[in-house]
């Protein structure tokens, strides 16, 4: 079993956050603990997580410190991005466009507009979403029915095999 990255940094460590590596190369934003122990009755090399000690939980402000700027120089290259902000700006075009075409004031139908890249962005990258996992189901009963029909295959052959070796011994006798 892989070993526990709960403890990966000692306990005289009092870092709010660290950051795990793991074998696949990633490096995943954790929250651990305050180092120090409130419960003295604790055994010696002991974390936060093995007793009912105080826990400080994670805010906004954490949160905020895990996000880096690599993570927007990035975006494009997540699934379904790039469909769900260029659909997202088709839509808001074409409803403030529509909308001041109408005779609504102009911040109104700015407005109207980013509510529609908001709903539209997000209504096709859900979209996207659910069309991959579709696909990935799809490749994966493909796959398995593959992995059938060779086992299958493999099963016959082995048959011919032993009634030819059957046959070859008879013959010999």
């Amino acid at each position: 079993m892989a070993a526990d990255t709960r403890n990966s940094k000692s306990s005289n460590q009092s870092s709010a956050n660290a950051d795990i590596t793991v074998p696949n190369g990633k490096t995943y934003d954790t929250f651990n603990y305050p180092a120090t122990l409130e419960n003295k009755d604790s055994l010696p090399g002991a974390n936060p997580n093995s007793f009912a000690g105080k826990r400080t939980e994670p805010g906004i402000v954490d949160a905020l410190k895990t996000i880096k700027l690599e993570d927007f120089k990035e975006v494009h290259k997540k699934p379904c991005t790039r469909e769900g902000f260029l659909t997202g700006i088709g839509a808001a075009f074409a409803t403030g466009g529509v909308r001041v075409i109408l005779g609504a004031p102009v911040f109104t139908a700015c407005s109207w507009a980013v509510g529609a890249f908001a709903f539209g962005s997000f209504a096709m990258h859900e979209y996207c979403q659910a069309k991959r996992r579709r696909e990935k189901e799809g490749i994966q009963k493909v796959n398995a029915a593959l992995l059938e029909k060779k086992i299958k295959e493999e099963m016959k052959r082995e048959e011919i095999r032993k009634a030819r070796r059957k046959a070859k011994e008879e013959a010999d006798r």
